[in-house]
């Protein structure tokens, strides 16, 4: 049983691979791989979880950097059923798993998102929110005091279109804090 999960980090991926274990107290092995971050700083890790060395966390792993996804967890469940498979068998049987898992996965790009802090007059407050709709901004909180402070979190490739359309739309009036 394969299960492929988005992970942003390490400790995610921990936590995903626990949950796991946990789901499957009687399995076998709960063999992992996963890649999270970017090319400039990726992080992985992977397991064969008790079978033999290189059977199985090693061609989930070059499975899932073959797909060229990241941030992904794949976990792949073995209850053994009395039949060995030899180190081929293993090798053939978690490669195909993970295969199969990614092909059946929905797909969304990897995105870099940068966290801002915006204090925002109340008259501007709905152009604002439409603007950073128009960007597909996340925004992560708002506080409403003498103004409106947002905490939004921007794909870095819009980064600098969002700030232009923001001060125009404030005539230059708008606070924009990185956090």
């Amino acid at each position: 049983m394969a299960e492929l999960t988005p992970v942003p980090d390490r400790e995610s991926a921990e936590a995903e691979i626990t949950r796991r274990r946990r789901e499957h107290p009687q399995a076998s092995h709960v063999v992992y791989a996963f890649i999270t971050g970017s090319a400039r700083s990726e992080v992985s890790g992977m397991s064969d979880d008790g079978e033999p060395r290189g059977t199985a966390g090693r061609p989930v792993m070059e499975i899932l950097k073959g797909s060229g996804l990241t941030n992904t967890l794949i976990t792949v469940v073995r209850y053994y059923g009395g039949t060995n498979l030899g180190t081929g068998g293993l090798v053939r049987a978690y490669g195909d798993a993970a295969r199969r898992v990614i092909a059946g996965a929905e797909r969304r790009p990897f995105r870099i998102l940068r966290e801002y802090t915006l204090e925002v007059p109340y008259d501007l407050h709905r152009p604002v929110r439409t603007i950073l709709e128009e960007f597909r901004v996340e925004i992560r909180g708002e506080r409403f005091t003498e103004q409106v402070e947002m905490v939004i979190a921007c794909d870095e490739d819009y980064r600098e279109s969002l700030e232009g359309a923001l001060r125009n739309v404030s005539r230059g009036t708008l606070r924009v804090c990185f956090t």
